[in-house]
C-alpha cells in the first residue's frame, strides 16, 4: 500500500503488510483514534492506525532529554566534577569529552572546564589555561 499526497503527485511512504493485492479498505474510529482496516487476496486482514502524533512527540521528549544531558555534562565539566562528567560523557557518546576529561581524572589535574578543547571556551580563559603550559 502507498501513501500519497495527491496535490503534489508524490509517493510519501510504502507499506507492505499484504503479501498480494489489497482488494478492500475501510476506515473505523476507536476512543477517538481514526484507523484504517484492510483485507487482500493473501487472505489477511490488517488494521493499520495512525501514530505520528505519538511519534512526534516521542522525538520530541528524546531531544528535550538529550539538551538537558548536555547541559548537565557543561555544569559537571565546569565544576570539575570529573568522575561524574567522565560517566556522562561515556553514556552520551561525547568521546572528545570524555577523552579529556578521562586524562584529567588519570593525571590528576583540575583544571578550567573545555579550556584545553580549542574554539569550546572563552577567548579569556582558554588563554589562562594556555598561559599556564
Amino acid at each position: 500500500m502507498k501513501l500519497w499526497n495527491v496535490s503534489r503527485q508524490q509517493c510519501l511512504n510504502s507499506f507492505e503488510m499484504h503479501e498480494e493485492k489489497i482488494w478492500a479498505l475501510d476506515f473505523a474510529e476507536s476512543d477517538n483514534q481514526l484507523m484504517m482496516v484492510t483485507g487482500g487476496s493473501d487472505s489477511k486482514v490488517k488494521i493499520w492506525s495512525d501514530n505520528t502524533v505519538q511519534e512526534e512527540l516521542k522525538i520530541k521528549q528524546e531531544k528535550l532529554c538529550s539538551i538537558a544531558d548536555e547541559q548537565q555534562l557543561s555544569k559537571l565539566l565546569r565544576e570539575n566534577n570529573l568522575t561524574q562528567a567522565a560517566l556522562l560523557a561515556f553514556r552520551l557518546k561525547k568521546i572528545r569529552d570524555f577523552f579529556h576529561v578521562s586524562n584529567k581524572l588519570i593525571n590528576g589535574q583540575l583544571v578550567p572546564p573545555r579550556a584545553f578543547i580549542p574554539g569550546l571556551m572563552l577567548p579569556g580563559v582558554a588563554n589562562v589555561a594556555q598561559d599556564k603550559t
